[in-house]
């Protein structure tokens, strides 16, 4: 895993691929979504929601999404698998974004194996900084984060806007996301 940069246990849970397998046939359908798994040779079918698989495998995925669509893509994909990761999607949509963001932490550490994440909240509670390290290995990935932050901003019913500020793919130290709310 040299184009890692060393990051041991590169895995996450199936339930995010799954996700993005969704949302291929959800936004441009089920022949979409049969194109990705015989060029990625990957099928949603094996994947276990709960399992861990390997990252290689997301990036696969979230490659095939940004080179038939454009990297664009990713934020509505990353956004989609946010907001449609099961029964805890029900259960955020009665908290609030300070809520989210406090047990961020432990949400990416029980579905990612690799890398971490923290966030920083200002003492007004209208803003955070969330800081991953050793966590997107693609481009792609980044994308996906931005859309992801902007759907959980959705299912908690909170107006917001993300904006990434530094990138560890383009040789910051860290990738760096801006969240504001009112």
């Amino acid at each position: 895993m040299s184009e890692h940069d060393g990051i041991d246990n590169y895995l996450l849970k199936g339930g995010i691929i799954s996700g993005y397998f969704e949302f291929i046939k959800s936004e441009h359908g089920a022949d979409a979504q049969a194109e990705c798994i015989s060029e990625t040779g990957i099928n949603p079918k094996d994947i276990k929601s709960n399992d861990y698989y390997s990252g290689e495998m997301n990036e696969n995925v979230l490659q095939w999404i940004s080179g038939n669509y454009g990297i664009h893509e990713l934020k509505k994909a990353g956004n989609f698998t946010a907001k449609n990761l099961g029964c805890l999607t029900h259960l955020v949509r009665f908290a609030n974004i300070r809520f989210f963001l406090r047990k961020a932490k432990d949400s990416y550490e029980e579905t990612f194996q690799f890398g971490r994440i923290s966030v920083l909240n200002d003492e007004f509670g209208k803003k955070a900084t969330v800081i991953f390290k050793d966590s997107n290995i693609i481009e792609e990935s980044c994308e996906a984060w931005i859309g992801a932050f902007e759907g959980f901003f959705e299912i908690t019913r909170t107006k917001g806007t993300v904006k990434k500020t530094r990138c560890q793919v383009k040789g910051d130290e860290y990738c760096e996301y801006k969240l504001a709310w009112e």
